[in-house]
């Protein structure tokens, strides 16, 4: 590479994936194969077994059933929803179980994105990872498949996370719930678009539904395919895709050879199999829909899951790959934040993969061993004891592979707002490449090829590079003291000149700025008023001490989404971007590895080039540095302490008395400081406020009153009293009943102690007379 990536790096990272977004599903994965054989009979009125159909998980008997969905199709057609039921195999149709269920487009009988032509029909074995894996036969557990209206067996037009198919989710936990072999508690599970069905189902919060398990979902069927009014290139591309998932024939032969006698499809499963292909206007409905750019228009407003959310406490248990390129963290925060109920998640620098899933070298994905142990554990509390405890906690890992267990995401004491650098930039939509690399192709042209195509060809393929080598508009932060973790979902305020889109990319700068990192990026159209406000992906990327954050403002770049240039001078008077901070030395390390994809984000998405030489134009830092006092009121002419704690080793903070400079002390490697604040004598009394201001602006304050010195007035000692006539001497006494030393004695007092009182007696006697003295002398003339 030559050139830096900027707002398509994140697009560039989509061949990492099964480029979905324009040969594929969006959501989908690659079509499980068909089973191994072994001979058996077929039953099939008391279910059918492994024994019986491959397709069937060992300890599981197959049943199908129809149900009513409870609303109708958007062409006024009733839906007839269709679910393969899997129970453990040899248990009385009379056993109640809890049910766990998987409710989404991609159960076909004849393949789950595309017609694999399998020998025979079976229920889908998209989760059977998770059937076997967490042995739900064994631990008593129903597993549901229920295909969504149009997918599969059941009828009705597709609905893109609309509306009916929220209406599906509830019929179908209802009817699960129901069910004579059920005991009324109901989960969800599922990953991609049937995790975002999950979702759909804690929105609507029936009663029965229990616990949900969502993995990497579509938080938002807008901002799925297109990112603030800029439509993405699969905009077009993923309705078309699901309506081919829709057309899925089934499966109309019988299979008879090794012993198997396994017929075909139903006809009843055939014929609702059919029915996106008798009713054309279902395909033209979703496609018009989808092509809405405004998130306030009704067709979106309906599949934007985080605002309808609001209130529901049902369990969620989710992961978050946020590094992924298919189901990004768009959308996330805001949906933890509505949801009222317990959350557990794992979040890390993943791709679009699964909590158990392994690479070719069998190394986890995501890097942490006992996604089912968790998946169970989390089931079994709330389906089976039913539970009221709330469990809330994330394990997250950082972009350093290390795991950390903590109570929240994204919620942080600290919010950094970074200022904006004022600038300009052409918005020509520059997204032109060419092999080469040299930049070829004309303003507002795609690449040819395709590199998304190319990947998806199995060529190995450089991500590409701008025609335009200039990054925008540049904002710098100096040197980071300590480590400095960006968490949270960055906000972005830009104010603006002109019409066009923008593009805005963060960057981890190593601090010879040899290389970058685009570690968060995204886009948007400009508003016409000039204030366009929007947020970023969720992150969690730590700057180590001595990097930088940049921030850069331009035109959107290459190929992920499909701007419409305005072709005009964009003038960027100001904005800031507000990111939540923390440091971390209080976290508190958990189990788990590095995720192997995390390598090759790195790989992907650091520059080649140096880092432009800009200057430095702001300050971040996460410390939570604070003041205090060993005293809250102090006289004049003395003195207290300014005691600091909480800031970044060797930082600077400055430190006014009464709005004057008093010192800028330098803190410690601990973050603290003490600074000893002299108050002259003729000093104002009153309360006076000490502040203190780290480097990057936060402030910290504390009142100390300020009192006069109240002299301590000199003790007038007595008169002294003149000598008593001498006592008559004492009558004889006989011999040994007393004497002078014994009268000593009866006063507690030794013969050692006579000349210090007599001494002391005469003291008091001079300070008396002294006294007498100094009064006469200060008595006026007699005239």
């Amino acid at each position: 590479m030559s050139a830096f990536r900027r707002a398509t790096g994140w697009g560039v990272a989509a061949v990492l994936v099964a480029v979905s977004l324009s040969a594929g599903p969006a959501f989908a994965e690659t079509a499980e194969a068909a089973p191994a054989l072994a001979p058996a009979p077929v039953d099939l009125a008391i279910g059918v077994t492994h024994a019986e159909n491959p397709s069937v998980p060992e300890g599981a008997a197959w049943t199908e059933h129809y149900f009513p969905s409870s609303a109708p199709s958007n062409n006024g057609d009733p839906v007839e929803l269709h679910a393969d039921v899997l129970r453990p195999a040899g248990l009385a149709a009379d056993v109640k179980t809890p049910v766990i269920m998987s409710i989404g487009p991609y159960f076909s009988h004849s393949g789950m994105n595309s017609d694999t032509h399998p020998l025979h029909t079976g229920p889908s074995g998209r989760f059977t990872d998770l059937i076997d894996g967490a042995e739900l036969m064994g631990r008593g557990y129903t597993f549901v498949y229920v295909d969504l209206r149009g997918f599969g067996g059941s009828t009705g037009c597709t609905d893109w996370l609309g509306t009916g198919e929220q209406a599906d989710v509830v019929s179908a936990i209802e009817w699960a719930a129901a069910q004579p072999w059920s005991t009324g508690s109901v989960g969800l599970y599922g990953k991609s678009y049937d995790g975002s069905t999950g979702l759909a189902g804690i929105n609507e919060q029936p009663e029965a539904l229990k616990a949900v398990v969502a993995q990497e979902p579509a938080w938002s069927g807008y901002d799925y395919l297109v990112t603030n009014e800029v439509p993405r290139t699969n905009q077009v591309d993923t309705p078309l895709a699901y309506i081919g998932i829709a057309a899925l024939p089934g499966v109309d032969r019988a299979y008879q050879q090794d012993g198997y006698d396994i017929p075909a499809d139903t006809s009843r499963y055939l014929e609702n199999a059919a029915y996106e292909k008798t009713h054309p206007e279902c395909a033209e409905t979703l496609k018009s829909g989808a092509l809405a750019i405004d998130r306030a228009s009704d067709f979106w407003i309906n599949r934007d899951a985080p605002s309808h959310v609001d209130g529901s406490t049902v369990p969620l248990l989710f992961t978050q790959g946020l590094t992924e390129q298919n189901t990004k963290p768009e959308g996330m925060q805001r949906y933890l934040s509505n949801h009222a109920g317990e959350q557990r998640g794992w979040l890390g620098p993943w791709d679009h993969v699964r909590g158990n899933e392994v690479d070719a070298e069998g190394r986890l994905q995501m890097g942490r061993a006992g996604w089912f142990d968790e998946v169970t554990a989390f089931y079994d509390a709330h389906l089976v004891e039913q539970t009221t405890e709330i469990t809330t906690g994330f394990v997250i890992q950082d972009n350093f592979g290390r795991w950390r267990a903590q109570d929240t995401w994204g919620t942080t004491a600290k919010t950094a707002v970074v200022p904006l650098q004022p600038g300009r930039y052409l918005d020509t939509g520059r997204g032109m490449v060419d092999d080469d690399g040299d930049g070829g192709g004309e303003p507002g042209t795609n690449p040819s090829p395709n590199p998304l195509l190319a990947v998806a060809d199995g060529e190995d393929v450089d991500a590409p590079t701008s025609t335009d080598d200039s990054l925008g508009i540049l904002s710098v932060s100096h040197p980071v003291r300590a480590d400095t973790r960006l968490t949270g979902t960055p906000a972005v305020e830009l104010r603006t000149q002109g019409a066009g889109n923008a593009s805005i990319q963060l960057w981890d700068v190593a601090p010879d700025r040899a290389n970058a990192v685009t570690i968060n990026s995204t886009v948007s159209k400009l508003s016409a008023d000039g204030a366009t406000r929007f947020t970023m992906l969720g992150t969690d990327w730590t700057l180590k001490a001595g990097h930088r954050l940049a921030v850069t403002v331009g035109t959107i770049d290459w190929g992920y989404w499909v701007p419409q240039p305005s072709d005009a001078e964009v003038v960027v008077t100001g904005g800031s971007v507000s990111i939540a901070v923390e440091t971390t030395t209080a976290d508190v390390a958990t189990e788990g590895a590095r995720a192997p994809y995390l390598d090759q984000y790195l790989r992907y998405f650091t520059s080649e080039k140096p880092f432009p030489d800009s200057p430095e134009t702001f300050t971040l830092s996460a410390a939570l540095g604070s003041i205090g006092t060993d005293a809250t009121t102090v006289e004049t002419g003395s003195s207290f302490v300014v005691l600091g704690a909480g800031y970044d080793p060797g930082a600077p903070v400055t430190v006014t008395w009464r709005g004057e400079s008093l010192a800028t002390p330098t803190t410690d490697a601990s973050g603290a400081f003490s600074l000893t604040v002299p108050v002259s004598a003729s000093a104002a009394t009153g309360t006076a406020t000490v502040t203190a201001v780290a480097e990057d602006g936060g402030r910290s304050a504390f009142d100390v009153t300020v009192a006069a010195v109240v002299p301590t007035p000199t003790p007038t000692p007595p008169t002294p009293t003149p000598p008593s006539p001498a006592p008559p001497s004492p009558a004889p006494v006989p011999a040994g009943s007393g004497s002078a030393t014994a009268s000593l004695a009866a006063t507690g007092l030794t013969t050692e102690a006579v000349p210090a009182i007599a001494a002391g007696a005469g003291l008091v006697l001079l300070a008396g007379l002294a006294l007498a003295l100094l009064r006469r002398r200060a008595r006026p003339a007699e005239r």
